[in-house]
C-alpha cells in the first residue's frame, strides 16, 4: 500500500512533468517566415520573369510570402557569392543558371564558390540562348557579321555574362577578329540597346521572343536550334565549336535538412510544372519547359563544366 505522503509527492512530480510538457514549445514546421530567392539577374529579364511566376506558385504551397531580390552582375555571380554566407534553414535561395556554376569558377580566381559549393534544387526552363540584332541592323545572318569583322568594322556586342563573352571571343577569334565586349546587367537591357541602336548585337537567353519582329535572330547559341527560330541554324551548325545545354535553375547553400529541402524542391518544381506557369513560360516567353531533379542539374552543371574548360583552354593556346 502506497503510504499517503509518498502518493502526494507522486502526484505532484507527475503534475509537474504534465505542465512542463504543456509548457515545451512545439518545433515550427517549415516554414514560418518569408524566404527570399537571390536573383542573380536584373528586373525584368528571363531569370526574373521566371523567379516572379515560379514563386507564386511556391507561396500557395508553402503558406507563406517569397520575397524577390534582383542582385545582378557577373552572370550570377554576386548572386550566388552572397548565398554563400546564408544560413543553410531554407529561408534564402538563388536563381541563376548553368554557367552560374560551370563557367565563372573556372574563369577567375575572384569566385569564391566552385560547382559542389551549392545544391541545386531544381529548374524552371532551358535557355534559348541567341545572337540578335535590332530590326534596322544591316545584318540578317552570322555570315553577314563575320564578314563584317573579317573587314575589319568595329563590331559591339552586348554580353549578360561572363561566359558569354569567352564564347563569342572564341567564335570571333576563329574568323580573324576582335569583337568589343559590352557588359550589361541582363537581357532586358541587351534588348533595349540592341533595339535603340546603341549595340550592333547582344545575347539573349530568350528574352528577344517578347519582342517578335522588333529583332532578328542571327544564329542560335545552345546545343540546339531555337523552338521559336527553327529555320535559325545554330553555331555548331556553322562550324563553331560551341555550345551547351543550359538552364533557368533554383539553388540553396549545402547543409539544408533533408525534409526542408524536399519541401523546397516540391514547392518550386510543382511551380513551374503548373500548367497556367507552363503555359505563360512557353506561349509568351517561348521558353521549353524544363523541370529537372537535383540529380539531372548535378549532371547539367558537370557537363557545361568540360565544355567551358576545353573553350578555356584554347582561348589559352591562342
Amino acid at each position: 500500500m502506497i503510504q499517503p505522503n509518498f502518493a502526494g509527492a507522486v502526484r505532484r512530480v507527475a503534475t509537474a512533468l504534465t505542465l512542463g510538457l504543456l509548457a515545451t514549445p512545439a518545433f515550427a514546421e517549415f516554414p514560418d517566415k518569408p524566404i527570399t530567392v537571390l536573383v542573380g539577374f536584373g528586373a525584368g529579364g528571363g531569370t526574373d520573369t521566371l523567379a516572379r511566376l515560379i514563386a507564386k506558385e511556391a507561396e500557395a504551397t508553402l503558406g507563406q510570402p517569397i520575397v524577390i531580390e534582383n542582385i545582378p552582375g557577373g552572370g550570377g555571380v554576386v548572386a550566388a557569392t552572397k548565398l554563400m554566407s546564408a544560413k543553410p534553414d531554407g529561408y534564402t535561395i538563388g536563381m541563376a543558371v548553368t554557367s552560374t556554376f560551370s563557367y565563372a569558377p573556372l574563369a577567375s580566381d575572384t569566385v569564391k564558390y566552385d560547382a559542389d559549393t551549392f545544391d541545386y534544387l531544381t529548374s524552371a526552363a532551358a535557355l534559348q540562348n541567341a545572337v540578335v540584332v535590332g530590326k534596322d541592323s544591316p545584318f540578317n545572318s552570322w555570315s553577314d557579321v563575320a564578314a563584317a569583322g573579317k573587314a575589319g568594322e568595329k563590331l559591339f556586342f552586348g554580353s549578360s555574362s561572363p561566359a558569354v563573352n569567352l564564347v563569342m571571343t572564341y567564335v570571333s577569334a576563329q574568323d580573324g577578329y576582335d569583337m568589343k565586349i559590352v557588359p550589361t546587367k541582363g537581357g532586358a537591357e541587351i534588348m533595349k540597346d540592341v533595339m535603340g541602336g546603341h549595340m550592333d548585337m547582344g545575347w539573349s537567353a530568350g528574352v528577344h521572343q517578347r519582342f517578335g519582329k522588333d529583332v532578328k535572330v542571327l544564329v542560335a547559341a545552345g546545343k540546339d536550334r531555337l523552338e521559336a527560330s527553327p529555320d535559325v541554324p545554330t553555331f555548331h551548325e556553322l562550324g563553331y565549336d560551341v555550345g551547351d545545354e543550359t538552364y533557368f535553375l533554383f539553388f540553396v547553400p549545402k547543409g539544408i535538412p533533408d525534409d526542408i529541402f524536399q519541401a523546397l524542391y516540391d514547392a518550386f518544381s510543382q511551380g513551374a510544372k503548373n500548367a497556367e506557369v507552363v503555359k505563360m513560360v512557353e506561349g509568351t516567353m517561348g521558353f521549353p519547359s524544363r523541370v529537372l531533379t537535383p540529380d539531372e542539374l548535378k549532371q547539367n552543371v558537370a557537363e557545361s563544366t568540360a565544355i567551358y574548360e576545353r573553350l578555356i583552354a584554347a582561348a589559352a593556346a591562342n
